[in-house]
């Protein structure tokens, strides 16, 4: 039986060298102010546990005080809105910018020779396993496939 070689399988690809310095730390900026605003909005969440673990700061800012209550519900709401905004404006901005724009064409239709370099098969091989209802795959301890019934 004739194999061909398998193809390497590429491991993840993560090359931070080769992002230019202002962008990234534009992104570690928009990554720092996001974590901000995410434990902003889970801050009371740790207030309410701490509350149930015996705190008494809960009590004191939230259930004794309804206007302070009143006021941290306005700030929520209004940083939800505001998030919401900013949400529905980079949509608004993206759809506008590549509405028209078709970059992604069709993907190539795979010809019996690709799915069996793909598996390290010949073109026999593949045209068997295509004509039958079902199959029965042998592989070799590197995972390539060694016969197919």
């Amino acid at each position: 039986m004739t194999t061909m070689p398998l193809p390497r399988i590429p491991e993840i690809i993560f090359r931070p060298d080769l992002i230019n310095s202002p962008r990234k730390e534009l992104f570690m900026l928009v990554a720092t102010i996001g974590w901000a605003i995410w434990f902003y909005v889970l801050s009371p969440f740790f207030a309410l546990v701490a509350w149930a673990f015996g705190y008494q700061r809960f009590n004191m800012f939230i259930l004794d005080d309804p206007s302070r209550t009143l006021e941290s519900l306005q700030i929520y709401a209004i940083a939800i809105i505001i998030g919401g905004l900013i949400f529905m404006l980079w949509a608004s901005y993206n759809w506008i910018r590549f509405r028209l724009s078709h970059r992604r064409g069709l993907a190539q239709t795979a010809t019996v020779g690709d799915i069996g370099l793909s598996f390290g098969l010949t073109e026999d091989q593949v045209l068997l396993a295509q004509e039958q209802n079902t199959l029965t795959f042998h592989f070799n301890d590197e995972g390539a496939i060694t016969k197919i019934i």
